[in-house]
């Protein structure tokens, strides 16, 4: 990978990164994304360019707010730092332009995906849904075969629901959200009837550790399931020999 596009994919991804932030903060409190401009949540006050330069205006103004001082949270950083590393990955991993950009776009909203679920347990359907024609358009770019999306799908919606209801029955309480069964199917979809059994392992096992950690850290037996599937359906898509598997 040339030096060029290495830079405009850190640029690119640090973008992202501030609109990820947006999105960690604006949907699960059900507000617009257009029209309403960024606020310090502290004191209110709408930012300016100078405090919406992702990364530098964080480290220009030492983590606070130009307005009324107030700390700014690391995470915001954090997620714009993390945005760009992966969409440099995306750029190592994807060579054609417009397959790289459709990835990249949905490795941003796989990460915001994460982070709701992290945060407020809950997979919003506004991502999921702008989630749907990015990973459509990308299947069919890299590798167009109705019959496999439409195989991946049914089987998706075979296992989802199945394991959804059927430990609901036998536990008597849900153990996978309806929005985990939306995401199998969006991963069933998009990868396929070829890829979806190593997602699916993949998954279950990055579930297994991260529910693991989860209790470690005394913080109940319940975890959200939302991170360990976004990171595996892009870990799949940005290796797709595992499928191969």
């Amino acid at each position: 990978m040339s030096f060029e596009r290495a830079a405009l994919a850190l640029l690119l991804g640090l973008v992202f990164g501030s609109f990820v932030t947006a999105l960690v903060h604006r949907v699960p409190r059900g507000m617009a994304l257009l029209g309403d401009r960024s606020r310090c949540p502290a004191c209110g006050h709408v930012l300016g360019w100078r405090d919406l330069v992702p990364l530098l205006s964080w480290l220009t103004s030492r983590g606070r707010c130009r307005h009324c001082g107030q700390t700014i949270s690391f995470r915001y950083p954090m997620i714009e730092i993390a945005s760009a590393l992966l969409v440099l990955l995306v750029a190592a991993r994807q060579a054609e332009p417009l397959a790289a950009a459709l990835l990249a776009l949905m490795a941003v909203l796989l990460l915001a995906i994460a982070l709701i679920d992290l945060e407020k347990r809950i997979i919003p359907n506004r991502l999921l849904l702008a989630l749907l024609p990015i990973g459509l358009a990308y299947r069919l770019t890299v590798d167009a075969d109705p019959l496999d999306m439409l195989g991946g799908l049914a089987l998706a919606l075979a296992l989802g629901l199945g394991l959804a209801f059927g430990y609901a029955k036998l536990r008597g309480r849900p153990g996978l959200g309806m929005g985990d069964v939306k995401f199998l199917a969006l991963a069933g979809l998009v990868l396929g009837f070829s890829g979806f059994p190593v997602f699916l392992l993949l998954a279950g096992l990055l579930g297994v550790v991260t529910g693991l950690g989860w209790r470690l850290a005394g913080r109940g037996s319940r975890f959200p399931f939302g991170p360990a599937l976004a990171a595996t359906l892009l870990i799949v898509l940005l290796f797709p020999s595992l499928s191969r598997l």
